[in-house]
Parts: structure tokens; C-alpha cells; sequence
């Protein structure tokens, strides 16, 4: 499905989204869940396409059900990894960057679905620009994980968002907590999502919103109790029903 001129989301995904940018190279903005490397390379035949022209996978953040095809589409594609430093870690070798999320489970060697570790070929940094569809802007915006990236394309006002934002095609919505998450980064992080502006958002769960992206965004801000942790209220509650 194009949901912009050379943005395509690939349909009919499980876990979460994939946008497939087409150029005369292609490139992934995250990697679907385990098995959804067939419907990935599905969709690229049908446009006509060849997974050998798939030439990076743009990780949002680390967690499995953004990257869990990783290693079919790279047997398949041979395209790079890459990521945020904040969502990986050093493996035995020096050098040897695996992607990493707090709470990651122990693998014991095994190569299953979820427990499988990928490499990081390359690095994202904070303004970074891509050179895809004019220039993809990297936005390191921890969070939801500590390496979260959200990432802009300004000419055509349109911002993928990942997990730092969902929305269901008209409001947007935060993530469900993870082991990992930090709330004020978080907030600090939408905060500035909201002085960009875009007209369409792509997140990571949900249907994109196609315009007032920017103007949603604002309305989300303004009720931030929406926003904040419910626990934080709980515990003052609890705390005004102590003795003194």
C-alpha cells in the first residue's frame, strides 16, 4: 500500500509495521516479526522489484517484533543493519555490535524465533541524514528504548515514527511500557517530535495518520496526564492515606 509517493507500508504484517521507501534503491524502515520476511519479500516482487536491491534495514529501536525477519531478509537481500547504538551491545569480540534491549532474554545458543541476535552494521547519530527520498533525517528519541530513533523526511512532511508514537489513523497514542522505559525521556522526546512539522505519521503499530500529524501531536501534549504513568498517581493517593 503507498501511503505516500515512494512510501509504501507492506500489508498484511502480524507484529507491527514495515514501510518499504522504493527508489533505485530500496530501503526498510524495520524488519516485521518473526515469519513476516515472506510477505516482505512478497510485496517488493510485486511492485515489481528484486530483494537484491534492498540496500539497508533502518531499525527504529531494537525490540523483536521490529526485527524479528532480520536474518531470512539478509540471506535473502544481503542489505545492511542499521541502528541506534543505544538498542545494541558489544559481543565477545571487540567490534562485534549485536542488537540489545533491556530484559532481553538469555539465548543459551540457541537460534529461535526472538532469541536470535543480530548484528549492527552501522551506527545512527542523532541529524544524521540518510540519503533516501531526498534526505531521511535520523531523530534519536529515547524512550520507549534507550536507542528509539524516529525518523523525518521534511520535503514531504512525513515522519515514521516507530513506537514512540502510535496512532490508529486519527489520534495518536503512546506504547505499551516495556522493561526499559524511561518516562521523562520519553516526554522530552515527544516533546520535540512536536516542533516538527509533518503532515504524515508512520508508527510502528496502527494506520498511519495522513495529515494534521503536527496538529495531533499538540493535542496529545496538552493533556499530558494521558500521557504520564497512572502508577504516579496510585502512589500519591497511597501516600496522602498514610499517618503522618
Amino acid at each position: 500500500m503507498e501511503v505516500r509517493p515512494g512510501i509504501h507500508r507492506v500489508p498484511g504484517l502480524r507484529w507491527s509495521n514495515v514501510y518499504l521507501l522504493v527508489e533505485e534503491e530500496l530501503t526498510l524502515i524495520d524488519a516485521g516479526g518473526p515469519g513476516d520476511h515472506r510477505r516482505i519479500l512478497g510485496y517488493i516482487g510485486r511492485i515489481g522489484r528484486n530483494p537484491s536491491e534492498l540496500a539497508r534495514i533502518v531499525l527504529t529501536h531494537s525490540h523483536p517484533d521490529h526485527t524479528g525477519s532480520l536474518k531470512e531478509l539478509l540471506q535473502r537481500a544481503g542489505a545492511s543493519i542499521a541502528i541506534h547504538r543505544g538498542d545494541t551491545r558489544e559481543g565477545a569480540k571487540a567490534g562485534d555490535f549485536r542488537l540489545y534491549y533491556p530484559a532481553q532474554p538469555p539465548i543459551f545458543g540457541w537460534d529461535l524465533p526472538f532469541l536470535q541476535r543480530m548484528p549492527a552494521h552501522q551506527f545512527l547519530e542523532d541529524g544524521q541524514v540518510l540519503p533516501v527520498l531526498g534526505g531521511l533525517q535520523v531523530v534519536h528519541t529515547p524512550g520507549h528504548t534507550p536507542g528509539s530513533i524516529c525518523l523525518y523526511l521534511p520535503n514531504q512532511g512525513v515522519l515514521f515514527t516507530g513506537d514512540t508514537l502510535l496512532s490508529d489513523g486519527q489520534w495518536f497514542r503512546r506504547p505499551v511500557p516495556f522493561p526499559g522505559t524511561n518516562f521523562p525521556h520519553y516526554r522530552a522526546s515527544v516533546e520535540r517530535l512536536a516542533q516538527l512539522p509533518f503532515e504524515t505519521a508512520c508508527g510502528g503499530h496502527g494506520r498511519p495518520m495522513l495529515q494534521e500529524g503536527s496538529a495531533r501531536l499538540q493535542e496529545m501534549l496538552e493533556n499530558y496526564r494521558w500521557i504520564t504513568p497512572r502508577w504516579n498517581w496510585i502512589k500519591q493517593r497511597c501516600r496522602s492515606l498514610l499517618p503522618r
